[in-house]
């Protein structure tokens, strides 16, 4: 066997396929517990064996003994091996210790398969964490987050304070829509200034009473040729109004597209949506995180593929 050879060439991945063939006894028995083909099997060794530049098994009368080389390469493997699992011990049971309170402040209605799984896998991997969630209007967030409180927002952030990092977690479409109770749910829309005479449902938030943002610029379009009909802040109060017939609105495409009655809607003009709002995660620069908020934002990153923050 040449010098240094099994720590200049060899890989964990043969040592560990290696292992198992002598554990199991067989090429066979170690190909069924490792889920794949006895040819993979053999060519395993045959490349590990290329790699040291010796026989590690001979094989004779459908038994197969380990060589000199052989034995020393088994040993070194079950020591890897050995090592390798007190460390993932101790890594799990560093995790399964980690204990202590992320305070959210989020948005209302956030809509995100990706969100509810990383709070998911986030508990899995660190039950002893708990979390406070408070609803909130994103200029109340944003406010909250300016004075330095230990808490990560997540909200709708048009204007960006120069004192909080952002990152933009969903590009949330919003679009125009009726219900199958509504006379514009037969006709044929291509226009948004073909749309006249009929009640418009408005939702009364930050994105909307912003004079800068797109949606305040359609919702006035409407409201040219269309009667205000019905004003609130709860979004689910806009669905009702909606769903039953009452009027139009502007709402989240991805809320009705996973909305059970997804059928009894139909979106009007413009296509392919009125506008793109970002949802953010925000906090603020000079607070320094807690252990639990630092692992909260590298597992978030991971998920919706953040690089880096947005200043």
């Amino acid at each position: 066997m040449r010098s240094n050879v099994l720590l200049d060439k060899c890989n964990w991945s043969l040592l560990r396929i290696f292992r198992v063939i002598v554990q199991e006894g067989s090429l066979n028995k170690a190909a069924i517990k490792l889920f794949l083909t006895q040819s993979a099997i053999s060519q395993s060794l045959k490349r590990l064996e290329e790699q040291i530049g010796d026989p590690l098994i001979v094989r004779t009368g459908g038994k197969f003994y380990l060589t000199a080389t052989g034995e020393i390469v088994f040993e070194a493997s079950m020591m890897i091996y050995s090592q390798l699992m007190d460390y993932e011990e101790r890594l799990n049971t560093e995790k399964n210790s980690l204990s202590g309170t992320i305070k959210l402040l989020v948005l209302s209605r956030i809509e995100s398969t990706r969100y509810d799984q990383l709070l998911h896998d986030f508990h899995e991997k660190y039950p002893l964490v708990d979390f406070q969630v408070d609803v909130l209007k994103s200029k109340e967030i944003q406010q909250l987050l300016l004075q330095k409180i230990p808490a990560l927002g997540i909200g709708i952030n048009q204007i960006q304070h120069s004192k909080l990092n952002y990152q933009t977690l969903i590009n949330q479409k919003y679009a125009l829509f009726c219900s199958d109770k509504h006379a514009l749910y037969t006709e044929n829309i291509e226009t948004i200034d073909q749309i006249k005479g009929h009640g418009f449902i408005s939702f009364q938030s930050e994105q909307l009473n912003d004079p800068l943002s797109p949606l305040s610029e359609v919702r006035e379009k409407i409201l040219k040729n269309n009667r205000l009909l019905v004003t609130t802040n709860n979004m689910d109060e806009v669905i009702r109004f909606i769903k039953n017939g009452i009027g139009i609105g502007l709402l989240p495409k991805n809320i009705i597209e996973k909305s059970s009655n997804y059928h009894l809607f139909k979106q009007l003009p413009p296509f392919p949506y009125v506008s793109i709002i970002p949802i953010s995660l925000a906090w603020h620069k000079d607070r320094e995180l807690s252990l639990v908020e630092q692992y909260f934002i590298n597992d978030l990153r991971g998920v919706f593929n953040v690089n880096h923050s947005k200043k």
